[in-house]
């Protein structure tokens, strides 16, 4: 256990304390661990020159990991204390990372590390996210806790962003369709008030909320920081479902990005007025969801389907790789 917090600090102190750009940390990432086989309590052992020569460091960043090097102490005591609050650290390494997530993003934009509170393997089951406005209307929110309700019940894991609006429709849904839902943080997991947490705490202790994060525990919430956690939010799903959309901001950006990700993209329509967002979105490919539904298990079962269908290719997969070539393997 000892070795397992040493080397947990190691990754907190490469990618937290460096100050390395997310690309350059999974290029010596690949580079040490993937094609060189030694951890990084290893590298950190290692000097300036094995730097140089096995990963490629440039000097400017030779001395930011040697300024680094020299605050280890203080992240294996910040280790000990997320072991002690029951925060997880999961690496690029760990089998437990989604591959999903790891498929949508390219090597500049993939978390080395994601910390959590609860059970991870929420994560294996059939994933849907929902995002929309903070400010959105009792329509959007009401649409968006009759989806996430009827997801829940059926077994699908909620994924949403912990914002207001639709983000915490999303998560009152799952809940009340007593299923699992993921809430990806735009913060430091340790940033999450006090009161929140308590609200959260039942699900956690009851295998049914899984809190996740891919920044430092103690960053604080800033808008760069919202925009890449909506990254996260859309890759780690099969399926991406918007609620309300502008044709700008956050939820824009997510559901664009989610088209990108190649993710099946289903938008909330109420047919002549739609908001200007949704319809936009339309017109990029995504698929209507008519709004009310008349029946809602015959408008949301297709979507399930397609889901599993999802999910069962990526299980069925010959020879998976692991999560070190994925990376190794990531687009430039």
């Amino acid at each position: 256990m000892a070795h397992d917090l040493r080397e947990q600090a190691c990754w907190i102190t490469l990618v937290f304390e460096s100050g390395l750009s997310t690309r350059v940390v999974n290029d010596i990432l690949v580079a040490w661990c993937y094609q060189g086989k030694q951890d990084l309590q290893a590298f950190f052992a290692a000097d300036a020159r094995q730097w140089t020569e096995v990963c490629n460091v440039k000097p400017a960043d030779v001395q930011k990991l040697e300024r680094a090097r020299e605050k280890q102490a203080a992240q294996a005591f910040l280790v000990e204390q997320l072991a002690h609050a029951s925060i997880s650290l999961l690496t690029i390494f760990d089998e437990g990372y989604p591959r999903l997530l790891k498929n949508a993003l390219k090597r500049n934009q993939t978390p080395p590390v994601l910390f959590y509170c609860g059970d991870v393997q929420i994560l294996q089951r059939q994933t849907f996210a929902i995002i929309g406005s903070r400010n959105a209307s009792e329509q959007s929110l009401a649409f968006t806790r009759e989806v996430a309700c009827y997801l829940a019940e059926q077994g699908a894991n909620v994924i949403s962003g912990n914002a207001r609006g639709v983000d915490q429709a999303a998560y009152e849904g799952a809940i009340a369709g007593n299923g699992c839902t993921t809430v990806v943080l735009p913060h430091g997991i340790r940033k999450l008030s006090g009161a929140r947490m308590r609200g959260l705490l039942s699900g956690i202790e009851a295998g049914k909320v899984l809190l996740l994060s891919q920044f430092h525990p103690d960053a604080p919430w800033v808008v760069s920081r919202a925009m890449e956690r909506n990254r996260i939010v859309t890759g780690l799903a099969q399926i991406v479902i918007v609620a309300e959309s502008d044709t700008k901001g956050g939820t824009w950006d997510g559901a664009n990005g989610a088209l990108a990700q190649r993710r099946p993209l289903y938008v909330r329509q109420m047919g002549p007025s739609d908001l200007p967002g949704n319809a936009a979105l339309l017109q990029r490919g995504a698929r209507p969801l008519p709004w009310p539904m008349d029946d809602v298990e015959h408008t949301l079962l297709p979507l399930l389907h397609a889901g599993q269908e999802i999910q069962q290719k990526q299980s069925t997969s010959s020879s998976p790789p692991s999560q070190l070539s994925l990376l190794a393997s990531s687009q430039f």
